[in-house]
């Protein structure tokens, strides 16, 4: 028996995990109501995964992009299991549960004992007494007025009003520990200014605590009792990359790669994609392009959106891997790694002890580690050449973590826009966006620059994405 005709055309518009996702998921779509769906994914580079890139060398395993992601979407799991990756989920290993801020001249433990963290130096006397009022600071109210001084012990910003994350930390926590504790944590997830993030848009977990408590302790307090865990950290056996290759090559998905889409504009009820190798029809298109690219494909049918977009920057970030014999690194503790607080003289954003997370990323008598720089607290370092930003990694582990040796292997990876910056205003820009595409039928904006910049995030709108372009296909 012939296969029945498709109900349409799915053009989605890069080949990285969330535009997988959203493929993958309206071939599910397709698949439960037992009909037939032209899925065409349209990849610029000569292979999948976006910024999930993994590379093997030198019997290292090697995550230019993101190193892992949050077991916190279920949609996640589900996409995993269908690609037959259950058993090649990866967890921590023990040593990364530690983690260490370098400040004041030296590596200081975040450590989750009370007696541990108040003598590891991160904060001072008046910030640790600040901090351990915390409970006692009242929530936002509706219809506040905004006080001078995120330090008070006031309810702060005025309701409605999109507070930076460093305020809504130094109106809870106090100014020293949003700066300590808060603004380096900040950098290694956006690599980013606290001071010009948005807390509600960039941190919405830690909002809605508040919201619902009326304090991150009780907040946390009430989640140990309901006995609930923290996502957990994750990552692949054979690294991030081994899922988008694992979705590409389901069936009822065709990818095409080294076709660099430079345009969607509408035509008629469909649209047109413009690529490298010509014209391709689509009855739905799923954008899932990064900052600036996703903007110039959004202009063919909203100038408006278009616009909005245009205003997230999207900083540049260089990675810097570094292998060293393990006895060089043999008095490092092992731990995840260590986060640097700004005004240190260290442009390095972090640098992850690569080792010591996940096992089989180096092999034995080998100590690997990831350093990171750019971003938008400095993104004069991410265009510095490649020996330059070997020289500063060496100069600098040798600084922070003592490691005094030269490198068995290097390696440096580029990104030109990086990670997204969520500003404060960011939750009524997504609105807008979303006004201004709502009445657009069949187009979708996937990827991280709206909802969430981690990995889970963005396989989670791309799946959320690629299953609404299916139904209206479909049904």
């Amino acid at each position: 028996m012939s296969e029945p005709p498709a109900a349409g055309r799915l053009v989605v518009v890069g080949g990285g995990p969330s535009g997988l996702a959203a493929a993958w998921k309206a071939s599910v779509e397709a698949e439960r109501v037992v009909a037939s769906l032209e899925i065409v994914v349209l990849e610029a580079d000569d292979q999948v995964g976006g910024k999930a890139r993994t590379e093997h060398a030198a019997d290292l395993l090697i995550e230019t992009g993101p190193q892992g992601f949050l077991d916190d979407q279920p949609v996640l799991r589900e996409m995993i299991d269908a690609c037959g990756l259950e058993d090649e989920v990866l967890a921590p290993e023990p040593a990364a549960n530690r983690r260490y801020i370098y400040r004041g001249g030296r590596l200081r433990e975040l450590s989750r004992s009370p007696l541990a963290f108040a003598s590891s130096g991160l904060l001072g006397p008046l910030g640790l007494a600040r901090l351990a009022m915390e409970p006692l600071v009242p929530a936002r109210r509706p219809g506040a007025d905004r006080t001078e001084g995120a330090d008070s012990m006031s309810s702060g910003a005025a309701a409605g009003e999109d507070e930076s994350l460093f305020d809504f930390a130094a109106r809870r926590m106090g100014r020293q520990a949003a700066r300590r504790l808060i603004s380096p944590v900040v950098l290694g997830i956006f690599a980013g200014d606290a001071r010009k993030l948005s807390a509600a848009a960039a941190f919405p977990r830690l909002v809605a605590m508040e919201e619902a408590y009326g304090s991150l302790f009780k907040a946390m307090r009430a989640g140990r009792r309901r006995g609930a865990p923290p996502p957990g950290h994750r990552t692949l056996l054979e690294g991030i990359q081994s899922l988008p290759r694992a979705v590409a090559s389901l069936p009822g998905i065709e990818v095409r790669c080294n076709q660099r889409v430079t345009a969607v504009e509408r035509r008629g009820s469909g649209f047109t994609v413009t690529s490298s190798a010509g014209d391709v029809g689509a009855d739905a298109v799923v954008a899932a392009a990064d900052l600036p690219a996703a903007a110039d494909l959004v202009d063919g049918v909203s100038a408006a959106a278009a616009d909005e977009l245009r205003q997230i920057e999207s900083p540049p970030m260089a990675v810097v891997h570094t292998a060293f014999e393990a006895g060089a690194a043999a008095h490092v503790e092992p731990a995840y790694g260590f986060l640097v607080a700004r005004g240190e003289g260290i442009r390095m954003l972090g640098c992850q002890y690569e080792t010591a997370t996940f096992r089989g990323r180096s092999p034995d008598g080998t100590f690997l580690t990831r350093s990171l720089f750019g971003g938008s607290v400095d993104p004069e370092a991410a265009s510095l050449g490649d020996a330059e930003l070997v020289d500063l990694t060496l100069r600098e582990l040798r600084r922070t973590a003592g490691i005094d040796a030269d490198p068995t292997w290097t390696s440096v990876a580029r990104w030109p826009h990086a990670i997204p910056q969520y500003a404060p205003g960011h939750p009524q820009r997504v609105a807008r966006i979303e006004a201004a595409l709502d009445p657009i039928a069949g187009f979708h904006l996937a990827g991280n620059v709206l909802h969430g910049v981690g990995l889970s995030r963005a396989i989670a709108v791309g799946a959320d994405c690629g299953e609404r372009a299916a139904r209206q296909l479909l049904h």
